[in-house]
């Protein structure tokens, strides 16, 4: 099944799916039965009731709403945390840190949930970034809670898969410099709105059973494209930690929620790793799409630092 959100910004209501031009809103199938109906991640974490009352209801055509008149937002809206691996896809590893021997455990990092926005919601590109750059991922997100899950388990604990699009200023990110791990910004330089586009559904798990009867088995193929031009074109078996090993590891330093969203890494491509580099400027028009997972397309778009009360071209300063 495809869970989509669909309205405004902040005010995104849950559905699913019914076909490619329709969608069936949750709350009012939900409500009857005194489940919740509005919020995405309290509906993950009931999914395995939820989901035959949702079935039943696909068909009642009462509450069907035309999905090209709605804005889709975030299949998952406000997820407790998202948590992103670094280094997985080792052509990217070795485009960053050259030729080095793969970790023995994944490389975690954190995406702001503020930096979560929609499939087709404007890329918005701050003013202190001039290396502004995507990275296509497989996103995960989790259904059922858990702390130390093991590999064999791992996949009972996944809701779905979608789209995410790691969105990285590389300048500001760096900071110092690749040399200088401790003074490296990531949550700056991945943080700002608009920097995690997902979507446009998350397919369920029990879908995702009929694409790959193992989930990880299969090869999901990764594309991205800027202005018509593919630069990403890879396959999640390239993966240096499959997603089983990537919950495993993850829950043993952290609880893992209904609703969380795991980033697993980006194949190479990206902009930075370009012969000579390619950084995303405003009218930039990025489509990713991952198999079985649908197309994202976001347009680049200079932030209006105006309506901060900041001119446009200069960076808002704190004391030091």
């Amino acid at each position: 099944m495809r869970i989509v959100s669909f309205g405004a910004p902040g005010g995104e209501q849950p559905g699913v799916l019914v076909d490619d031009h329709t969608i069936l809103p949750l709350a009012p199938v939900l409500a009857p039965h005194g489940l919740p109906g509005t919020d995405t991640t309290q509906i993950l974490a009931v999914w395995p009731t939820v989901r035959p009352l949702v079935q039943a209801a696909l068909h009642d055509t009462r509450h069907h709403i035309a999905r090209a008149g709605v804005r889709l937002g975030p299949p998952v809206p406000r997820p407790g945390k998202v948590i992103a691996v670094g280094f997985n896809y080792q052509m990217h590893s070795n485009a960053v840190l050259g030729q080095v021997t793969p970790p023995a455990e994944p490389v975690l990092f954190v995406k702001l949930p503020g930096s979560v926005c929609g499939p087709y919601d404007p890329l918005i590109k701050p003013p202190e970034t001039s290396a502004l750059d995507y990275e296509l991922e497989l996103a995960v997100v989790i259904g059922r809670a858990g702390r130390r899950i093991a590999p064999a388990d791992a996949l009972g604990h996944v809701a779905g898969h979608m789209i995410a699009n790691d969105v990285t200023a590389r300048d500001v990110a760096l900071g110092a410099g690749i040399h200088s791990p401790l003074q490296m910004q990531l949550v700056r330089g991945k943080g700002f709105p608009s920097f995690c586009a997902t979507g446009p559904w998350l397919l369920t798990r029990d879908d995702c059973d009929e694409h790959d009867q193992r989930l990880d088995a299969k090869p999901w193929h990764l594309r991205l494209s800027v202005n018509g031009r593919t630069h990403q074109d890879g396959w999640s078996s390239d993966m240096l930690f499959d997603v089983p090993a990537l919950i495993a590891s993850i829950s043993n330093t952290m609880d893992l929620l209904p609703g969380d969203v795991i980033l697993t890494g980006t194949p190479s491509g990206c902009g930075f790793e370009l012969d000579p580099p390619r950084y995303l400027v405003d009218g930039d028009e990025i489509r990713g799409t991952i198999t079985g997972l649908g197309e994202q397309c976001q347009r680049v778009t200079d932030e209006d630092t105006t309506r901060y009360g900041i001119p446009v071209g200069t960076t808002a300063r704190t004391p030091s």
